[in-house]
């Protein structure tokens, strides 16, 4: 079984599930991709970007010697070529419809998102972690391999406007990206974004947690998941007219 179904996480691609004789395999070399077979690898990763889940997890934020912990709820599903997402958290709701008319609609008193803007105060995580817009640039190169997490990995460069630059670290094995990159105008490291650990779940391994870091902030963001859902998502966690209510998904959540 290939690495799948990745939320990088993502989270993006950052929730899958691999197999456990991937954590001992001997891994060879890298050789470089060609572009038809970098092309490939990009097309993986957006169909992998596109799964249903749902999990209730914790977001702890560190700033210097100050943390803040926050619990919330994560949805996804797939809608045709499209995401639609939905955050939960006591305080409010935040839903990204990926369809035609579609945008971040929030809750009541919540103020208005673009993609990159927290979807909590004080902490990094964005809508952009998880659809990783960038993926539909079609400027990007090949920049060379390196150790990511002691994975062997291919690092990929999309260029973007005004001169920034977004690199990724592809694993070619659980076919998944581990850790993404972003660069300002100067090719100062400004983001990281990164798969932390994995977990076992009903024989399935899953992502743990995964950390995002604003560099020259010196602020650390780290989502761990609590507990996984089994079965299928109510179609009403993804209507707007719901944000004011009161959220009962009906799930059955596992620890994890």
């Amino acid at each position: 079984m290939k690495f799948n179904r990745v939320l990088v996480l993502t989270f993006l691609c950052c929730l899958g599930s691999f197999p456990a004789a991937a954590h001992i395999s001997r891994q060879k070399k890298l050789s470089p991709l060609t572009p038809q077979q970098m092309e490939e690898a990009i097309q993986k990763i957006r169909e992998t970007n596109r799964f249903e889940c749902a999990f209730i997890f914790d977001l702890k934020t560190t700033f210097g010697k100050e943390i803040e912990n926050k619990e919330g709820r994560f949805y996804s599903r797939k809608n045709g070529d499209v995401l639609d997402l939905r955050f939960h958290f006591s305080e409010g709701s935040f839903l990204f419809l990926g369809g035609l008319g579609g945008g971040i609609y929030c809750s009541e008193g919540s103020p208005p998102l673009q993609t990159d803007d927290p979807i909590q105060a004080r902490h990094l995580l964005n809508f952009s972690d998880i659809l990783m817009p960038f993926l539909g640039n079609k400027d990007y190169e090949y920049r060379c391999n390196r150790r990511v997490q002691g994975r062997n990995t291919h690092i990929i460069r999309f260029k973007m406007e005004k001169g920034k630059a977004i690199d990724i670290a592809y694993d070619p094995a659980f076919e998944a990206v581990l850790q993404i990159e972003y660069f300002d105008e100067r090719e100062e490291l400004m983001r990281i974004f990164k798969l932390l650990n994995f977990k076992k779940f009903q024989d399935i391994w899953l992502m743990k947690s995964v950390e995002i870091r604003n560099v020259p902030g010196k602020i650390t963001t780290r989502l761990t998941i609590k507990k996984v859902a089994t079965g299928t998502i109510p179609t009403a966690i993804f209507d707007k007219n719901s944000l004011g209510k009161d959220l009962r998904d009906r799930l059955i959540y596992g620890d994890f």
